[in-house]
């Protein structure tokens, strides 16, 4: 009997998970993973990183190499290779190899898409210009980090004030470079509330960083073919050697529409808690798809790392006969930018204001150990409940000292479906190296049920 076939198109985290999980439970099938770059399993979030010379090697950043999945699991990975087109009917792909231009078509059983994202780049005149990036794959960091160090710019700006543009910026200012970040926006960090990102604002400045809100880059100009300049939209000049572009993502999901599977009102891929499209024997998982969000109650896009290795795993238990669900999200990130640790989860004040939702809000500031314990700092955190039922629907937190990673108790809480009642009087752990007797938490926590 001819084996089974599941064929996986993208061999990042997404990918590379279901193909794991799926030659764990089934032994017997065929396996093909097409990968459009040269790596796969690869930790994208670590790029900042090794640009600013923290992580000292690329390949810190590989999981696993192509031969390891071949030798160790075997699992068929083709660098290199795009897909070209999706066949439903006939149940087969159309696959380019980059290196040679060859076309073949696969036959496949079931099929993933775990096509990624990719950045989102305006059309803005002279973007082809040398020194001008965006981060995605591995090879963009590669590239921007060999860039610097051929170059040597002392002016850069990162266009894009979300968390991909606050950790560059931070990389760029460690490589020796003046940073100037610009934002089309009032507000930096997307729907994040002011009283948080007052605060961020505040750590750019303490670190020469210049901020421009509210404006758009209208042009780049440069000199022998390498950007030296970007023109605001008010006609200003900025000096530039090197521009990262991080002004958000969209996913890479016009191969699925092409095929006739259904998008969501996001564009992204439209999937079930089982990781299935709108065609049978089709799954999709990770930055390419939709996640349903537990506080809104629908399907959302935010794509994050492990979100992407969470679906595929549900996606490639599924594809081997299983019977696995992924229960949904909260949207919960943290990132560091210089010595300042910011996290989110749930909604926002914003968010909540946007979407009608009835709600309550409160802010503290409290130290995030005893405060006679070295190191001790302020940690600010802000919480939003549902006004009529005292249920939690965020938290953003934001501090220099223990404070990032505390945005996890709050991500519990509201998976759980706690009400602020329920938080206080959480068992949480003291001792003064890592917290005061009564932690930012619980005290957060205390002052929000005073207006419930």
């Amino acid at each position: 009997m001819k084996k089974q076939r599941f064929i996986i198109i993208g061999g990042v985290a997404a990918g590379m998970s279901a193909a794991s999980r799926a030659r764990r439970l089934r032994p017997d099938i065929e396996i093909l993973v097409f990968q459009r770059s040269e790596y796969v399993s690869y930790i994208a979030c670590g790029m900042p990183y090794l640009i600013s010379g923290k992580v000292k090697s690329i390949d810190s950043l590989v999981v696993y190499d192509a031969r390891f999945f071949q030798e160790k699991r075997n699992i068929n990975v083709f660098s290199h290779h795009d897909v070209l087109r999706i066949f439903p009917q006939r149940k087969t792909i159309l696959v380019r190899n980059n290196q040679t231009a060859e076309e073949k078509e696969h036959s496949y059983d079931k099929l993933l898409i775990a096509t990624g994202a990719r950045p989102g780049v305006p059309g803005i005149k002279g973007k082809e210009l040398k020194g001008i990036f965006t981060i995605r794959l591995l090879e963009d960091g590669r590239t921007i980090k060999e860039y610097i160090k051929n170059n040597s710019p002392r002016m850069g700006l990162v266009l894009g004030a979300g968390s991909i543009g606050m950790e560059m910026t931070e990389a760029f200012t460690e490589s020796g470079i003046k940073v100037t970040v610009v934002d089309s926006m009032p507000n930096i960090l997307g729907t994040m509330d002011d009283e948080i990102t007052e605060i961020i604002e505040q750590e750019l400045k303490e670190n020469d960083v210049t901020l421009i809100k509210s404006k758009t880059v209208k042009e780049f100009t440069g000199e022998d073919t390498i950007v030296k300049k970007a023109i605001l939209d008010s006609g200003e000049p900025i000096d530039t050697g090197i521009v990262l572009i991080g002004a958000g993502i969209k996913p890479n999901s016009e191969i699925a529409a092409d095929a006739g599977i259904e998008l969501g009102s996001t564009g992204a891929i439209r999937v079930n808690e089982k990781m299935e499209t709108s065609i049978p024997d089709i799954y999709a998982a990770g930055d390419c798809a939709e996640a349903y969000h537990l506080v809104y109650g629908r399907n959302v896009y935010l794509p994050l790392g492990t979100t992407s290795n969470k679906q595929g795993r549900i996606a490639g238990e599924n594809m081997a006969g299983g019977d696995a669900s992924f229960p949904g999200i909260v949207g919960t990130s943290i990132f560091k930018v210089f010595n300042l640790e910011v996290g989110r989860t749930g909604i926002s004040e914003k968010d909540a204001i946007s979407w009608g939702i009835g709600y309550v809000s409160g802010i503290i500031d409290h130290s995030s150990r005893s405060h006679y314990y070295p190191g001790a700092t302020p940690v600010r955190v802000k919480l939003v409940a549902e006004k009529e039922t005292g249920r939690l629907l965020g938290a953003q937190v934001a501090g220099k000292d223990l404070a990032a990673k505390r945005i996890d108790v709050f991500a519990t809480a509201i998976s759980a479906g706690m009400t602020v009642r329920q938080l206080r009087e959480l068992d949480l752990g003291y001792a003064p190296p890592f917290a005061p007797a009564y932690d930012p938490v619980l005290i957060a926590a205390n002052e929000l049920q005073k207006k419930l």
